[in-house]
């Protein structure tokens, strides 16, 4: 397998020269004669040269592969005039072209001298569903910048797709300090992810081809699709000792699509609500289930015997590999689905599965943009079909009936799962830990205790051989405080935090803990003191939802006010899978698919877990990425939360009018079970998706609004908020704004339902806020207009009246007492 490590590592660099060339760094001299093309006399593909250079100079490479340098550089910058008898340079070069979807070569010449001018036109941009019309070539570009969700400049701009061409320099330079950072001593697909994500991190941004082209496809995206396709071909002729050719129709490729069913079911389905050690669960157990995926897609790569370059997608409990057609494969893809099918069915009694499909086999020509959407959408369909027989194979081979651990429930069920045995010894270790007398089972234990707590502590993770954690497959999970230093028997290495030199893994992990900030201030520490039991407050301890709830107060100088709600909020992109299938039209090749997802993983775990630590610090996340999210937060809060997440979707999508996103935020009660609340969300969602002929709504009190009207009657809300604050000078009592709730109702009951004896809203109004808010002095006068123009008299409509029930709902539950 050491050719294959070469090959996927070439097909990886093989255009990081046209990075160092728009950098002006060095390339190879002597090397000229040995990879430029002649056209017409003139000498072209230049980069070819750089990335020689690049391998046989800067690249640190680890010690199992080292030995191979030039062998590597050789198959990397040969892909524009490759040995045709080679099977190794033919796979790259004719991945090269496939990913990009080019049926041919047709420029033979370099780039002209605008290249280093030239910036990444936004594929989100160019999605067209109706209601978006994309010209050529695009408004909207991004900046050559690190790929840094810490900092705003990832977001498209507005503007002509041109920029500095000395910011190469700098940006390479910034390159070349972190991949220096890459450990020597990882094995190869340890330091192959890293690699990954170093390239990512700087490469994301840069076009790779400038020349007669949409600037649209990343380097990275380019790199990592072309190493994919190089690996699974390569794998192919190898083993039919052939070379592979440009014009070829042979099926040679499958597309393994994975889905995780039950997820929302196996996160929210348990029976205890609150408590220290509970509020760290679901957080935990969305953790887990991505745990349990990697652990899936690992074993995989491990029986096949490819590198993780395969995956194609893998975001939201979804994958896509792209592995060789061989019948080895086939067969070895069939045993593992049923031992896979038995452990989930031992693992969580029918309540997750996993469905794997490879019905969907490609040729090169499928590559190109028109034929490989509609293999996308036979991936779909198939797996729609594999999730209708889940756990089929494992009731074939066991019965119906769920024996595991039926021998080990003489102590009862898990009081938090309510399906595993109870295990005294987690008990008895939960109690001395979190102060909670509760029946747990070691997976709950686990999850809690070895996940929930450590989520904020322990950065860095490994699967293994050994570990702490068992997942499928003998896989095993663990969770470290520093960059582990031995890697014997790890099969990968990530953080989701920015370390460079290290892989990095997408999750979103926002956990509201308690700051020194709020143990120094009385109000605060006894507001969550009385939410902590007998347990002492510490700082960084994660907070419970009750705590959570108590930060929707506001101190006062008669200490804290307001009710104590928690909001809980979902919401997923509209429509996506018709942005997939449809929105890019034939131009969607696997490059650009690759950019849509990742990028899209990227903003809902990256950046979203970014702005909750910078902005919305008292935000749960239960789980975000792929495209949906599930948090929960202080009620007031949430509602900013979801307005500014729509705000920063709606540019982080270049105002894509036909990229939208629907949500919900439901306030309640802390002590509401969550598998409640989730449902109940949930239909509030469905709610905001089909309230009209269009979606991008928020439902909110169980209405549906649009973001704009949303954002009005939260800047109404807020006055009224301060108007009862005030109430001394602006005489708005609690008793006067349940009186202009009444009005509106008298109102919407006039208006929708004929009733002629509530048309007195208006004249009751007046007479109320004529004799007790009107000040003769004016103290009062911006509120009494604000009245006034809500109460119009003659007016044709009344558009603040009719939900006149939302700002109010605000103001009094940020004032009440309690």
């Amino acid at each position: 397998m050491e050719e294959l490590k070469r090959v996927v590592l070439a097909a990886l660099l093989h255009d990081i020269g046209k990075f160092a060339q728009r950098a002006k760094r060095p390339y190879s001299k002597d090397m000229e004669g040995e990879y430029l093309t002649n056209y017409k006399g003139k000498a072209g593909h230049w980069h070819t040269v750089y990335t020689d250079y690049f391998i046989e100079n800067d690249l640190p490479l680890p010690k199992d592969i080292r030995e191979d340098r030039s062998k590597v550089a050789r198959m990397a910058s040969a892909h524009h005039k490759p040995n045709h008898d080679d099977a190794a340079e033919m796979s790259i070069m004719i991945a090269d072209r496939l990913s990009s979807g080019e049926r041919e070569e047709h420029a033979h010449s370099e780039e002209p001298p605008s290249f280093r001018e030239a910036r990444l036109v936004s594929v989100f941009d160019q999605v067209q569903m109706g209601r978006h019309e994309f010209n050529p070539p695009g408004e909207w570009f991004h900046r050559l910048v690190p790929l840094d969700p810490r900092e705003n400049q990832f977001f498209p701009i507005q503007a002509k797709a041109s920029g500095d061409p000395d910011e190469y320099a700098e940006l390479f330079d910034s390159f070349m300090s972190d991949i220096k950072k890459i450990s020597q001593d990882l094995p190869f697909d340890l330091y192959l992810e890293a690699l990954a994500t170093t390239l990512e991190g700087y490469t994301w941004c840069i076009p790779s081809s400038t020349y007669k082209t949409l600037a649209d496809i990343s380097l990275y995206d380019h790199g990592f699709t072309t190493a994919s396709i190089a690996q699974a071909l390569f794998l192919f002729h190898r083993n039919k000792g052939t070379a592979p050719r440009e014009k070829d129709e042979e099926d040679k490729f499958i597309i393994l699509g994975g889905d995780l069913s039950g997820i929302q079911d196996y996160i929210f389905g348990i029976s205890k609500n609150s408590g220290r050690g509970v509020s760290k669960i679901f957080r935990a157990r969305s953790f887990y289930l991505q745990a349990v995926v990697r652990s899936v897609i690992l074993s995989i790569c491990q029986r096949i015997g490819v590198h993780g370059v395969c995956r194609l997608m893998d975001s939201g409990g979804k994958f896509m590999l792209l592995l060789p057609l061989l019948p080895e494969v086939q067969e070895k893809l069939s045993v593992l689905e049923k031992e896979m099918h038995g452990w989930f069915k031992g693992r969580f009694k029918g309540l997750l599965s996993m469905s794997l499909s490879w019905q969907t086999t490609l040729s090169q020509k499928d590559f190109e943009p028109e034929t490989f959407r509609k293999k996308l959408d036979q991936t779909h369909d198939a797996l729609e079909v594999a999730k209708l027989r889940k756990i089929k194979t494992a009731i074939a081979n066991d019965g119906p009936v769920i024996t595991e651990d039926y021998d080990e429930r003489e102590g009862g069920n898990c009081t938090i799962c309510g399906y595993n045995p109870s295990d005294l010894e987690c008990t008895e270790s939960i109690a001395k830990k979190e102060g909670q007398e509760i029946s747990l089972c070691r997976e709950c234990f686990q999850q809690i205790v070895e996940i929930g707590a450590n989520l904020p502590k322990k950065p860095y993770y490994t699967y293994a051989d050994k570990g702490d954690i068992e997942l499928f497959d003998g896989v095993h999970f663990s969770m470290h405080a520093k960059p582990p230093s031995h890697f014997q028997s790890v099969l990968a290495m990530e953080t989701p935090a920015n370390t460079p030199g290290m892989a990095h893994a997408r999750i979103a992990r926002s956990l509201p803990s308690i700051t020194e900030e709020e143990l120094m201030d009385n109000d605060w520490f006894s507001a969550l003191d009385d939410e902590n039991g007998e347990i002492p407050l510490e700082a960084g301890q994660v907070k419970t939802f009750g705590m959570i709830a108590a930060k929707a107060r506001k101190k006062t100088g008669d200490g804290l006010v307001g009710r104590a709600l928690l909001g809980f909020m979902k919401a997923d992109v509209d429509n996506l899978g018709l942005v997939f299938s449809m929105g890019l039209g034939d131009r969607l090749s696997v490059a650009r698919f690759s950019f849509l997802s990742r990028m899209l993983s990227f903003f809902f775990s990256d950046y979203l877990t970014t702005l909750c630590e910078k902005d919305f610090p008292d935000i749960y996340t239960v789980f975000a990425g792929g495209d949906d999210l599930f948090m929960v937060g202080p009620w007031n809060q949430t509602l900013v939360f979801a307005l500014r997440v729509r705000e920063d979707f709606a540019k982080f999508c270049g105002n894509n009018p036909d990229l939208t996103l629907s949500a919900a935020v439901m306030p309640a009660k802390p002590r509401l079970p969550m598998r409640k609340a989730a449902a109940l969300v949930e239909d509030w969602l469905d709610k905001a998706k089909d309230s009209g002929p269009e979606k991008d709504k928020l439902c909110f009190l169980d209405e549906a609004f649009s973001w704009a009207d949303m954002r009005d009657l939260m800047i109404l809300g807020g006055n009224f908020e301060k108007a009862m604050e005030e109430k001394d000078r602006t005489r708005f009592t609690p008793s006067f704004v349940y009186r202009l709730l009444e009005y509106q109702r008298m109102y919407k009951r006039f208006i929708q339902e004929n009733e002629i004896r509530f048309g007195r809203y208006l004249s009751h109004a007046h007479y109320d806020i004529g004799r007790n808010i009107v000040d003769p002095r004016g103290g009062n006068q911006a509120e009494v207009d604000m009245l006034y123009s809500i109460f119009a008299v003659g007016a044709e409509s009344r558009p603040l009246l009719d939900n006149l029930h939302v700002p109010l709902y605000y103001a009094i539950n940020r004032n009440r007492k309690e």
